[in-house]
């Protein structure tokens, strides 16, 4: 059984302070028994009662250091216990090297990055656990701490079985009591994630910052993050941007509806194309489209701005033209149905587009896309003088189609179904676009048949008349003399 140091100070004391009595008595028997040297040996007496007197301070003095060192030593092995929990249950891992690299101390998630245990570690340097490469580029980074006398921090990568992971690790020297580095701590925090993240937010800024579109991060009163395309938009610095309530920069007669879009904002209502005016820094005024949205959570509005200025001009312009043109063809169907003639229009595929109501009813049908260009689907078309078929290709449509005018071509058109024929005038042109190219094809239809038999009517009335009058033709008179 093992003596502690408390008792054998106790034991040695009643050994000692035994002996110290056992010397005083023999003392006072001397002393009884003689008279001779007397103060002597009152003067032994004395000092035996001096050794007996710091025996037993000696013995105290021992007794409270021994006291001491005993709750010392608790206090240190409760703080070692502590320090070991610590470490054991950290996620960082932890690792001591020798100077020569040999581990001393790994805690349980450095065992398990190399997926060992401690007695496997414990002795063995990183060039028996590692390819050379790795071991010799961290025995460069120990290397270094040791010789700069202060921690410094590297990232180191290990390959592991969900894959490589990346460690910031900070390596210090360990001292000894007469300052002298005799080990290298280290400690390793796994920041593969927080990479992962980095580079992620690395991208997004660089997306953030690139994209043409303006990206706008915002409270609910601030910008707090713009990128370049909005400066470049309105002509402010990112600084005035961010440094200055956005209202400064709204149109005043947007703000109070930018408010109300706003607090939609902050109630979880999606805005899309919300569009406002703002004001440039030059003065001039744009239009931006808002697609926006929220974090209701901490009130963070994030939105997608675009410049629509010249979208909203554009249609305008595009506005102003359509109403333009419907004013034009309002005018030019009522110019069409007032005038006396037929009129139709054709595309370039000999397809009927427009007829006004004279056409309509000269070809008996209310469809406009039913009419032929070329009246062979309701006319036979025939020259008045020789009564033969009139050539399509000289119909005013085939011609318009090659560029060319046509005024007034005389035929006759016998309608097939009734065999009634009317005598018309044709004339057709050409219409051309912007492009110089032929767009579409009109044709006019001037029907005569009512001034033909009108002057037929005239013509027999005028011989009835001259016969009634004696009046003789030539013919008569050339018969007489003869």
């Amino acid at each position: 059984m093992k003596t502690s140091m408390e008792r054998k100070n106790l034991y040695g004391y009643i050994i000692n302070s035994l002996m110290v009595v056992a010397l005083g008595v023999v003392y006072l028997k001397q002393m009884n028994n003689t008279t001779d040297d007397s103060l002597w040996n009152w003067i032994s007496l004395g000092l035996i009662v001096i050794i007996l007197g710091m025996l037993t301070t000696v013995f105290f003095i021992l007794r409270v250091q021994l006291k001491a060192k005993k709750k010392s030593e608790e206090e240190l092995l409760k703080s070692q216990k502590l320090l070991h929990s610590i470490i054991e249950n950290t996620t960082n891992a932890i690792s001591v090297k020798k100077i020569n690299g040999e581990y001393m101390l790994v805690n349980k998630k450095y065992q398990s990055i190399f997926e060992a245990y401690e007695k496997d570690l414990i002795g063995k340097t990183d060039h028996d656990i590692l390819p050379e490469e790795l071991a010799d580029k961290y025995l460069d980074a120990d290397l270094e701490a040791m010789k700069l006398g202060r921690e410094i921090q590297v990232e180191e990568i290990i390959k592991q079985s969900d894959g490589e992971h990346t460690y910031l690790s900070v390596k210090f020297p360990l001292f000894d009591i007469s300052n002298r580095v005799y080990a290298i701590g280290s400690i390793s925090t796994d920041i593969t994630e927080r990479k992962m993240i980095m580079e992620s937010q690395k991208e997004a800024d660089t997306f953030f910052n690139i994209s043409i579109d303006s990206l706008v991060i915002a409270s609910n009163e601030r910008f707090l993050k713009v990128n370049p395309s909005l400066s470049d938009l309105l002509g402010y610095t990112n600084e005035e941007l961010l440094n200055t309530p956005f209202a400064t920069y709204i149109f005043p007669e947007d703000i109070e509806m930018t408010k109300e879009a706003i607090k939609k904002l902050e109630g979880g209502v999606n805005l899309v194309s919300f569009k406002n005016r703002w004001i440039c820094k030059d003065g001039s005024i744009k239009w931006l489209s808002w697609n926006a949205t929220s974090d209701t959570a901490t009130g963070t509005l994030y939105a997608v701005v675009r410049d629509i200025t010249n979208d909203l001009l554009l249609q305008e312009e595009n506005e102003r033209r359509m109403n333009d043109l419907y004013e034009n063809q309002q005018k030019l169907n009522m110019i069409i149905e007032n005038i006396s003639d037929g009129v139709l229009v054709a595309n370039t595929d000999k397809q009927v587009i427009l007829a006004n109501e004279v056409a309509n009813e000269l070809f008996g049908i209310e469809d406009d896309s039913k009419i032929s260009i070329d009246f062979s689907g309701h006319f036979k078309v025939l020259n008045p003088y020789e009564g033969k078929v009139f050539p399509v290709q000289n119909l005013p449509a085939e011609l318009a189609l090659e560029g060319k005018i046509t005024n007034d071509i005389d035929v006759l058109l016998l309608n097939k179904e009734t065999n009634t024929i009317r005598r018309v005038l044709l004339s057709g042109r050409p219409i051309i676009d912007n492009e110089n190219n032929i767009a579409a094809v009109v044709v006019t239809i001037k029907d005569i048949s009512r001034y033909k038999r009108l002057e037929a009517e005239l013509e027999r009335k005028d011989q009835e008349s001259r016969r009634r009058i004696g009046f003789k033709s030539d013919e008569s008179q050339s018969e007489k003399k003869e």
